[in-house]
């Protein structure tokens, strides 16, 4: 009888998960000139309190393919360290120390609209889990400059980055014959025991029995990321206790707003596919504030309250 290797590789799909603005954009526009705070998301600013130095055993490689300034490239090393700093690791039993992603400035639909799209390439599964091996990112070239002068592009990478690691790209894969990361069951209904446990104490939804899950924004929008309104035009009203966030401003949501936070059932939903997240500090509450400089600024007037 033949025996079931301990870790194998798969080659995915094509299909790239996108970053929109929303509808309308931000309002107002930043001025020419304007001087933009430097952010760097650093894991004690995500988590809201110390971490241990150390400890973290996830290696993520980046390999810059061509079209990224050097300044841009230092932005993704940044992103790339603070997702090494808040998934610590793999689940017992995967023996990967973690993805490759090439990285590049492509033309994909000129200025606005898709700000970047991505996601993994080469599976790897072992011990029931399927990780990405090797995967990549592309952001629009027509937008990398204004997404570097404005503070967005750590925002948009995190985001991107996010979607190469798993997030709403690994969830309810089937490959030869075995279905993989069966978390998302029923289109529109994110149901990984771990991320809906986080859920229904992070946002107050204690009779929640899903992690509702985007529907709108056609492909590479719908089914891979949290649910908001379509178009990010409006506040969801379901908000994360003891900040009073609204999940329209949540890192994975499918239409980026400011200023954005990364929720600990984010987190946790990694931990449902595999990873090994940092455990929610007590005193954060929960709380991965990105606190992004200046983009408050920017929100749109648009979003009704």
């Amino acid at each position: 009888m033949a025996t079931t290797p301990a870790a194998a590789q798969y080659v995915l799909n094509d299909a790239l998960i996108e970053v929109r603005l929303p509808t309308g954009g931000w309002t107002p526009a930043p001025m020419p000139g304007t001087p933009i705070p430097t952010v760097s998301h650093s894991a004690g600013l995500l988590l809201g309190t110390p971490l241990p130095l150390g400890g973290s055993t996830l290696s993520i490689t980046i390999n810059f393919e061509g079209g990224l300034t050097p300044s841009q490239e230092a932005i993704f090393s940044s992103a790339k360290s603070a997702w090494e700093q808040v998934l610590r690791g793999y689940q017992p039993g995967i023996s990967l120390t973690g993805p490759t992603i090439a990285a590049t400035g492509v033309a994909i639909d000129g200025p606005g609209k898709v700000l970047g799209q991505a996601g993994p390439k080469v599976g790897w599964v072992e011990s029931g889990y399927l990780v990405t091996y090797e995967g990549e990112m592309k952001f629009d070239t027509d937008d990398l400059a204004w997404m570097e002068s404005t503070g967005v592009l750590e925002e948009v990478i995190l985001h991107e980055m996010a979607h190469v690691l798993g997030f709403g790209t690994l969830w309810n894969l089937t490959l030869d014959g075995t279905l993989y990361n069966n978390v998302r069951p029923v289109a529109g209904q994110y149901t990984g025991a771990n991320a809906l446990n986080q859920y229904r104490l992070e946002f107050n939804q204690p009779a929640a029995t899903y992690v509702p899950v985007e529907l709108g924004g056609g492909a590479g929008t719908a089914n891979s990321h949290w649910d908001e309104e379509d178009g990010g035009v409006a506040l969801t009203g379901i908000t994360q206790v003891g900040t009073g966030k609204d999940m329209a401003f949540e890192l994975m949501t499918g239409w980026l707003d400011s200023p954005t936070f990364l929720s600990q059932t984010t987190l946790e939903s990694f931990r449902d596919i595999g990873f090994t997240p940092v455990p929610e500090p007590a005193a954060a509450a929960g709380a991965f504030a990105l606190g992004i400089v200046g983009l408050a600024l920017w929100r749109r007037s648009s979003r009704s309250a």
